[in-house]
């Protein structure tokens, strides 16, 4: 890990995603970690991420909404972090979709991601319910079912 903190995420600076040449990312999440503390430096880059992989999912290269990204960001986390996802998402202080909205806005506000005019925050309130987006079908093997 570089010095600064955790590398940037696999495919950031492609696409949608862009990093502006003049700034260091690592630094530019320095600042918005002083100004707003609620989430960790792991869950911006994990939203970085996220981003990323879900405008790769597109078949023609477009904006993506805030639901859409949303939606990506849970495909990723449970992708990622199987029937963990929630204990993750608890750990980095992520209880709604609107938090996703939160870490976006910071990015796009310090200039690490580009937003459109038709874009806001309240795209990204309620997209799921995050009691139940994050369950899987993993069966679990009950002894007392067995009997």
């Amino acid at each position: 890990m570089p010095a600064g903190g955790p590398e940037m995420p696999a495919g950031f600076g492609r696409r949608r995603c862009e990093v502006t040449e003049e700034k260091d990312p690592q630094e530019v999440l320095d600042r918005i970690l002083e100004k707003d503390g609620r989430f960790p430096r792991r869950a911006y880059l994990f939203v970085m991420e996220a981003v990323s992989f879900t405008v790769e999912k597109l078949t023609v290269r477009r904006h993506i909404t805030g639901k859409e990204l949303s939606l990506g960001i849970r495909d990723l986390a449970l992708e990622r972090f199987g029937i963990a996802t929630k204990l993750v998402f608890d750990e980095w202080n992520i209880s709604k979709t609107r938090h996703f909205g939160d870490i976006v806005f910071n990015l796009v506000n310090e200039g690490l991601l580009r937003k459109t005019e038709e874009d806001s925050i309240e795209d990204f309130d309620e997209v799921f319910d995050f009691g139940t987006a994050f369950e899987t079908d993993i069966p679990i093997d009950d002894e007392s079912e067995r009997r």
